[in-house]
């Protein structure tokens, strides 16, 4: 016994050179014990000392004895060893420790109710979290709130959660250029769209002797880049402007490609973005209830693109987003009186991830539409069985392709 009386007054010399800490500080702060055959009551006294906790146990810790040989080991990991290697378990309360077996720790005693604020997150959100650990919770739906009825020790793990949750979210912009490219046009022109949306960069080399080529600014279309020379002097090769973007410039100026849209919208960090360009067409339905009556219902039917974006940045400069475009036209009436409008529908679900301020494109949501034009001679084309002799019917396919450019950027 004579040895451990002399441990621990050697442990306690060397807490008390270091001062003791405020709590919450204290975690990462490293304490060295070596101990042997040593009333565990005398070792918690060193820790509470060191680290400026209150340190309460149990009538089952005055009997127990421990060894312990620690070095530089952070004082809330040599509690839990120090306790757990007793059989005991311990709960933090505020500025508090209890030490006690874990059967009575999971005695569910001093329960109240609390309020916590939210600044940020959203408290009908975090309500799920919160009840793995208190069984009742709820949100304030007058105010950003949260209700709870725990015990002081279940609100100081309630409040540390909700410490490292509630945070400023990130904003993330959103540049979306929605262009409808006609296939038939590209053909005409001799333009290959499997080599185009590869996005091949060319390279024009310089020559030793002339000048170089006149480079394109940002964003345009060089107006003339010769590829001459034969040299690989790094000086002088001069990047020309992506070929995707010369094609879609190309597209536009003869009528081929058409700029559906050309949005900037920000959203929150993990929150969904939608875009719709097309119409909102209302139809009535009609039901016979039971009772014998006919109840009319409006239903609406949304057609043309739509764009759903989800973007979440992980914090490395990288965006991870998930986009989901959608095309939608009416191709017929169905139902006993032609109302319920008939749908065709495409749609692809994907996930990119892409730097912080860099374009990805999405593309292959092909189309093809067949309208029927009559042309007629006026009052004759009217007559019945002979109008035809003076009508002409002209079908028409037109294939088209849609190309989504999406840009996330970061709002600092």
């Amino acid at each position: 016994m004579r040895i451990s009386i002399v441990v621990v007054a050697v442990a306690l010399l060397m807490a008390s050179v270091a001062p003791a800490m405020a709590a919450g500080d204290f975690a990462d702060t490293p304490i060295t014990l070596h101990a042997t055959g040593t009333p565990l009551m005398d070792v918690l006294s060193v820790l509470a000392e060191k680290s400026g906790l209150n340190i309460v146990a149990s009538t089952d810790v005055e009997t127990r004895e421990i060894s312990i040989h620690l070095t530089d080991t952070p004082i809330e990991e040599a509690l839990n060893l120090i306790v757990r290697a007793a059989g005991l378990g311990y709960e933090r309360i505020g500025n508090s420790v209890l030490v006690a077996p874990q059967a009575q720790l999971t005695q569910d005693t001093g329960f109240a109710s609390y309020v916590i604020e939210i600044q940020y997150a959203d408290a009908f959100e975090l309500v799920p979290l919160v009840e793995k650990i208190a069984d009742k919770v709820a949100a304030d739906p007058g105010g950003n709130r949260l209700v709870v009825v725990a015990t002081p020790g279940m609100i100081d793990q309630i409040r540390e959660i909700i410490h490292d949750l509630d945070v400023p979210p990130l904003q993330i912009m959103l540049e979306t250029e929605v262009i409808e490219i006609a296939t038939d046009r590209m053909v005409e022109l001799g333009i290959d769209w499997n080599k185009i949306m590869d996005q091949t960069v060319i390279f024009a080399e310089a020559d030793l002797i002339g000048d170089p080529p006149e480079a394109s600014g940002y964003g345009e279309v060089p107006s003339s880049m010769p590829f001459i020379g034969r040299s690989f002097i790094m000086d002088d090769i001069h990047r020309q402007a992506m070929a995707l973007e010369v094609a879609l410039e190309l597209l536009e100026q003869t009528g081929g490609a058409t700029v559906l849209s050309n949005s900037k919208l920000a959203t929150l960090n993990n929150r969904t973005a939608e875009i719709h360009i097309g119409d909102v067409i209302p139809y009535t339905v009609s039901n016979l209830t039971t009772g014998g009556a006919i109840q009319v219902q409006v239903e609406k039917e949304r057609v043309g693109v739509s764009v759903t974006v989800t973007p979440r940045a992980a914090g490395d400069g990288y965006i991870t987003v998930m986009v989901e475009p959608k095309v939608s036209t009416i191709v017929g009436f169905r139902g006993p009186n032609d109302e319920v409008p008939w749908t065709k529908e495409r749609t692809v679900t994907t996930q990119v991830r892409v730097m912080d301020g860099q374009t990805f494109v999405i593309a292959g949501l092909l189309s093809e539409d067949e309208t029927e034009t009559i042309s007629k001679v006026p009052l004759l084309g009217d007559i019945p069985v002979l109008g035809y002799l003076f009508r002409h019917t002209a079908t028409q396919v037109k294939r088209s392709d849609l190309l989504i450019k999406i840009t996330p950027r970061i709002i600092p």
